[in-house]
C-alpha cells in the first residue's frame, strides 16, 4: 500500500518511531529525524525511569514488611548510585533495542534539529541537509512547564527532567504540583527517606481523577509520612545557603515550607520552537498544534501526534495517535477515538481508570449507579498483604452501560486493562458480571464490584 511513499517523521519518541515502524511495515519509505535520544521524553525522562526508581522503592518496602511473610530479612542500606545506575541501564537497553527495531526496517535516521521548509521539505539544522518526502508527521514531544513566579529558575529547583539525573539525595524536598507525575516524585524519594512536601493548587492531588480514587490515594500517601497541601496556590520562592523557602497560600493564609530542593512538577507543553510553525501557516492554539479527527493538520500532508497537539499527554495516546497518522498518510481513512483511554499513575497503592468518573457521569446522564469492591475481599490481596483500595464502576442504570472505571491497590495498572477492553467492546454490567474470573486473582475484585451492581457481591456483606 505505502510502496514508493516517502514519510518524514520529525521525533523518535513514543509517538514517532511506531509510526516510522508502522508505516515501513506497509511499504513506505521512512526517515526519522531526532534531535536527542530515540524513545523521546518516554524512555529517557518520563515513564521508563520514574518507573525504575518506583521498583527500587518497592523493594525496600518489601524487606520492611518481610516479616509479615515469616522473613526476616535484617538490616537494608539504599545506595542510591546504584539505583540511579540501575535506572541508566534499563533506559539504554531500551533506546537501544529501538534503535535495532528501526534499523531492522531499514528506516533511515537522522540526528538532528528538524525544521519544516513547506509541506513537502524538512531542513536539519545542523547539516542544512533538506528532506523531500510526500508526507511529514510531527513527533516533536513537549518539555516540562514552568510557573511564572519568583524564584523558580534559582538554585535548588528543578523540573521533571532535572530531577532524574539527581546526583545524591536532598534531606528535604518540596514538589510543587500534585498531579500523576508529582505523586511518583513524592513517592519515589519518601522511599528513600527524604522528607517531602506536596504542595497542589486544586482541591485533590492528580487533578481531574474520580475524587474518591483521588483522596485515598491522599490519604495513603499521608499515612506514609508525606505532607500534603491541596489548594495550595504557590506565589514565590526564597533562596538561602542550602535551604529554600516557598510561600504559598492555604486556606487564606499565607504559609511557608521550608525545603532543601524544590522538584516543579505543573505538566508539560508542546515542543515546537524549531519547526517553523508560523512561518509555514501551521494552525496552533494555546501552544499545540491543531489536528482533526484524522491526525492532519491544516496543511494538507503535514500530520501532528502526540504532546504536540497537547489535549491527553500519554505515551500511548502518542503511540495510537502516530500510527492513526500513518496510515491515514497511507490511504487508510482511519479516525482517531478518545473515548476509551487508560490513565495509570505508579505510585503504591496504583491508581487506573478509564472512562468517566462518577462526578462527570452524574453531570452528563440523569441516573447513574455505582458499584465499590473492596480489596479487603480479596482474596488474593490479603495474601500478598496489599488490601488497601477499591475497585470502582460507574454505569448507567437504564441500559447499564459501563461509563467509567477507576481502581486504586495492588496491580491496578493492569487490571484496567480488563475495562478497557471491556468498555471498547461495549460491555455492559451485566456482561462483566457473568464472565468468569479466576481464582485466586486480583481481577476477581473487578468481578466483585459489577456483582453488586447485578445480584450482589458474593465476598462483600
Amino acid at each position: 500500500m505505502g510502496n514508493g511513499v516517502k514519510i518524514t517523521i520529525i521525533g523518535g519518541g513514543v509517538g514517532g518511531y511506531p509510526a516510522g515502524i508502522r508505516a515501513a511495515r506497509m511499504g513506505a519509505e521512512v526517515t526519522l529525524i531526532e534531535k536527542d535520544e530515540l524513545g523521546g521524553v518516554c524512555l529517557n525522562r518520563g515513564c521508563i525511569p520514574t518507573k525504575s526508581l518506583l521498583q527500587s522503592g518497592k523493594v525496600i518496602q518489601t524487606i520492611k514488611e518481610s516479616e509479615t511473610f515469616g522473613i526476616k530479612c535484617g538490616e537494608y542500606k539504599a545506595d542510591f548510585s546504584a539505583i540511579m545506575a540501575r535506572k541508566n541501564r534499563v533506559v539504554s537497553q531500551l533506546c537501544s533495542g529501538v534503535q535495532r527495531l528501526l534499523a531492522a526496517k531499514k528506516i533511515k535516521v537522522i540526528k538532528g534539529t528538524a525544521s519544516i521548509l513547506d509541506s513537502r521539505t524538512v531542513q536539519i539544522e545542523q547539516s542544512k541537509e533538506k528532506i523531500i518526502s510526500d508526507t511529514i508527521i510531527i513527533a516533536s514531544g513537549s518539555s516540562p512547564a514552568k510557573l511564572n513566579i519568583e524564584g523558580a529558575g534559582g538554585p535548588g529547583v528543578m523540573n521533571s527532567d532535572t530531577f532524574l539525573e539527581m546526583k545524591t539525595l536532598p534531606q528535604s524536598v518540596a514538589i510543587v504540583g500534585g498531579g500523576a507525575i508529582g505523586c511518583e516524585f513524592a513517592q519515589i524519594l519518601n522511599n528513600l527517606g527524604v522528607q517531602v512536601t506536596i504542595l497542589e493548587m486544586e482541591e485533590n492531588l492528580i487533578p481531574g481523577t474520580d475524587k474518591e480514587i483521588a483522596r485515598a490515594l491522599q490519604k495513603s500517601l499521608v499515612n506514609d509520612g508525606i505532607k500534603v497541601f491541596t489548594k495550595a496556590g504557590v506565589k514565590k520562592i526564597e533562596h538561602r545557603k542550602n535551604k529554600n523557602t516557598i510561600v504559598f497560600e492555604h486556606q487564606k493564609k499565607s504559609q511557608k515550607c521550608e525545603a532543601a530542593k524544590v522538584v516543579f512538577s505543573v505538566g508539560r507543553k508542546p515542543q515546537t520552537a524549531a519547526l517553523n510553525v508560523d512561518k509555514i501557516g501551521l494552525a496552533h492554539q494555546n501552544g499545540a498544534l491543531k489536528v482533526n479527527e484524522y491526525m492532519e493538520t491544516n496543511i494538507s500532508g503535514i500530520y501532528a501526534v502526540g504532546d504536540v497537539i497537547g489535549g491527553t499527554m500519554l505515551a500511548h495516546v502518542a503511540t495510537a495517535e502516530g500510527e492513526c497518522a500513518v496510515k491515514n498518510a497511507l490511504g487508510q481513512k482511519t479516525r482517531m477515538n478518545y473515548k476509551v483511554i487508560p490513565a495509570c499513575i505508579y505510585t503504591s497503592p496504583e491508581v487506573a481508570s478509564v472512562g468517566l468518573s462518577e462526578e462527570i457521569a452524574r453531570d452528563k446522564y440523569d441516573d447513574v449507579e455505582v458499584g465499590l469492591f473492596p480489596f479487603t475481599g480479596c482474596g488474593k490481596a490479603l495474601v500478598i498483604n496489599e488490601t488497601y483500595g477499591l475497585v470502582k464502576i460507574v454505569a448507567e442504570k437504564k441500559d447499564r452501560e459501563i461509563l467509567g472505571v477507576h481502581i486504586i491497590g495492588p496491580h491496578a495498572t493492569d487490571m484496567i486493562s480488563e475495562a478497557v477492553l471491556g468498555m471498547s467492546m461495549e460491555m455492559g454490567v451485566e456482561d462483566l458480571a457473568n464472565a468468569i474470573h479466576p481464582h485466586p486473582t486480583l481481577s476477581e475484585s473487578i468481578l466483585e464490584s459489577s456483582l453488586t451492581l447485578h445480584g450482589g457481591a458474593i465476598h462483600m456483606p
